[in-house]
């Protein structure tokens, strides 16, 4: 089978031994900022109050050419962080490898800029990593503000279970929603899963090293299933643990852009099936047509019911 592992063994020389030195009991904490300066404060503001106990932090903020004033703002009130600027907007997996690349931590935090910490909930991670040399990935529990749970872990897409995703036109339908809601029901307990979400997302170094970076061909969306999936094939664990909590905003930067990044989770979609069944080509092509009918179709729907409200 052919996942494209020859780019993500390039990927993994790219974690220079520089990277490598140093790293004891230190966590790295990678956040991507792209427009939300308030939030990402905030986000900043958590890691300082809940910082680890028994480990060092280090924050490395990756500023995805934010034209709110995010990297001046970021870079005077936290001084002691580490900032990225890029020129143009490169994408979640792009912008999270130049953030694991500048770190120094043996553990890395993937953390959205629209969630916060709400406890030691880093401790709980760190200390069940160092407590299982197998696991690879783990991570917990994300809240939405009132306290209710949201999806924070995923079943590795299938040709058939992506008719009942969030975004399905038709999951509002009981037969849906309830399947939905079966494939995305988060375990009461600590669980191996297939994944768990990209935005609150511990990593072990010596399992990147192993199998390289995010797959950058994704630009937003789907690159937390592709990199627990490839952690899962190297033999490592992929883990959540309940009792790690957040609260996470859920889409702030994408709310920017809603049907650009509505578009890229669709297109990402469709290269993961491609970098995973390419023998299966016709049935691919099949389903690129069917994402783009129902990517066109949301739009219109999206058009008539603002539509719809500007007649009201």
């Amino acid at each position: 089978m052919n996942d494209g592992l020859h780019n993500n063994k390039s990927l993994a020389n790219e974690l220079e031994p520089s990277a490598m030195v140093n790293t004891a009991n230190k966590l790295s904490v990678v956040v991507l900022s792209y427009n939300t300066i308030n939030i990402t404060t905030h986000c900043i503001e958590s890691l300082y109050e809940y910082s680890p106990i028994t480990r060092g932090l280090e924050i490395v903020v990756v500023d995805n050419a934010s034209c709110d004033g995010s990297a001046d703002f970021i870079h005077g009130r936290f001084p002691d962080i580490k900032l990225i600027r890029n020129s143009t907007n490169r994408g979640f997996a792009a912008g999270c490898n130049q953030g694991i690349r500048s770190s120094m931590g043996d553990f890395i935090l993937l953390l959205n800029s629209d969630a916060a910490l709400i406890d030691q909930s880093l401790d709980i991670l760190i200390d069940f990593m160092g407590r299982n040399p197998d696991v690879g990935i783990c991570g917990g529990l994300m809240l939405s503000d009132d306290g209710t749970p949201q999806p924070s872990c995923h079943i590795f897409p299938s040709y058939t279970n992506l008719l009942f995703s969030k975004n399905w036109l038709l999951n509002p339908l009981s037969f849906f929603k309830k399947r939905f809601e079966k494939y995305r029901e988060i375990p009461a307990r600590n669980t191996d899963v297939d994944a768990v979400s990209g935005g609150f997302f511990l990593i072990r170094r010596e399992a990147l090293s192993n199998i390289g970076l995010m797959d950058e061909r994704f630009f937003f969306y789907v690159e937390d299933i592709d990199i627990s999936r490839r952690i899962k094939k190297a033999g490592w664990r992929v883990v959540i643990i309940p009792k790690a909590k957040v609260y996470h905003v859920g889409g702030a930067s994408a709310k920017l852009r809603p049907s650009r990044t509505y578009a890229w989770h669709h297109i990402s979609l469709f290269k993961y099936f491609m970098k995973y069944y390419p023998y299966l080509l016709p049935l691919n092509l099949l389903l690129g047509l069917g994402l783009s009918f129902h990517l066109l179709l949301s739009f219109l729907v999206g058009f008539f019911k603002k539509l719809g409200r500007k007649s009201c």
